[in-house]
């Protein structure tokens, strides 16, 4: 084995030994007219990330658990990646929850290293259940991946006990009429003397209207603009107005804008002197501004005790 590949360094960085870079694995796929070019595991790990390069979360996700294994395959099993049996990967399971040697397998003080520095590990401490459940899950992936690309026989992590697929709750994120109620009245009771605090009191108030009616993330709430909300004639002509977001993985969607939510938007400090534009059925577009007769009637019906959000 080479010296790079004594200790665990990013997959970048390692070079494997003929014995132990899968050329020969007992699990590689004979007969068959592979879809990829790989000749080694390393070469057929990075032909699987490949296709993750644009969605850097899931690319970092994938390539540290590719990365644990074959590194934990090589180094501390003595065997290629592509020679792994199902018993290795129940082996592996236990190493997630303890990775020992710790100070050759976890970075110390549990604080995460660049890629390039000398004292980088693959783990910060030991996985949660949880953390080792996903962490299996994106290795089935990838060697599902793998044996359709013909590069491996089959699949050990196939063989794993598969629990029963439920069906998802209609709602997974919710907050209880009672924590509610206790938000909108600590909102309420912020100080409201000085321009600033009632600038402050007014943002705070949209922000959480905006979260809880629009049931957005806050990643979207961050990184999307009011430029986003728009208005659109409905079939009866009455305008509605919607918030495109931009959200998970780069997917769009709309949010609809309830008259509730854009009634607590107007007073927010600022919003007064925005331009918003609002586009009718025909594609033609026009101007809202204060004092024009949509938003005068929308300040005209601004109510704190009529705002349901806030009831």
């Amino acid at each position: 084995m080479t010296e790079s590949a004594l200790a665990p360094i990013p997959v970048e960085q390692i070079l494997l030994p003929a014995d132990l870079d899968g050329s020969q694995g007992r699990n590689r796929a004979v007969g068959r007219v592979a879809q990829i070019a790989a000749s080694n595991d390393l070469q057929a790990i990075h032909a699987w990330l490949a296709r993750f390069i644009e969605t850097k979360t899931t690319f970092d996700n994938y390539r540290k658990e590719a990365e644990r294994l074959l590194l934990w395959s090589t180094l501390q099993l003595g065997k290629p990646l592509s020679s792994l049996t199902h018993e290795d990967f129940l082996a592996y399971q236990q190493f997630l929850l303890d990775p020992q040697p710790r100070d050759k397998w976890v970075a110390g003080g549990g604080r995460k290293h660049p890629r390039d520095d000398p004292r980088w590990r693959p783990f910060y401490g030991p996985l949660s259940t949880a953390s080792q459940r996903q962490a299996m899950i994106i290795l089935n992936v990838m060697f599902s991946w793998l044996v359709d690309a013909g590069y491996l026989a089959g699949n050990p992590l196939s063989l794993s006990r598969q629990r029963a697929r439920r069906a998802k709750p209609r709602i997974t994120r919710y907050l209880d009429p009672d924590l509610w109620q206790e938000l909108k009245v600590f909102i309420d009771s912020m100080p409201r003397e000085t321009d600033r605090q009632r600038a402050h009191y007014f943002r705070v108030r949209w922000l959480f209207t905006l979260l809880y009616l629009g049931g957005l993330r806050i990643s979207e709430v961050a990184e999307n603009t009011m430029g986003s909300f728009f208005c659109r004639r409905d079939r009866e002509g009455d305008e509605r107005w919607w918030l495109e977001v931009l959200g998970k993985g780069d997917k769009e969607r709309l949010v609809p804008a309830t008259s509730e939510l854009m009634v607590e938007l107007w007073p927010v400090p600022g919003l007064k002197d925005t331009l918003i534009r609002c586009e009718d059925q025909t594609g033609g577009s026009r101007w809202l501004s204060e004092g024009s007769s949509a938003e005068s009637s929308r300040q005209r019906q601004y109510d704190w005790s009529g705002s349901v959000a806030f009831q």
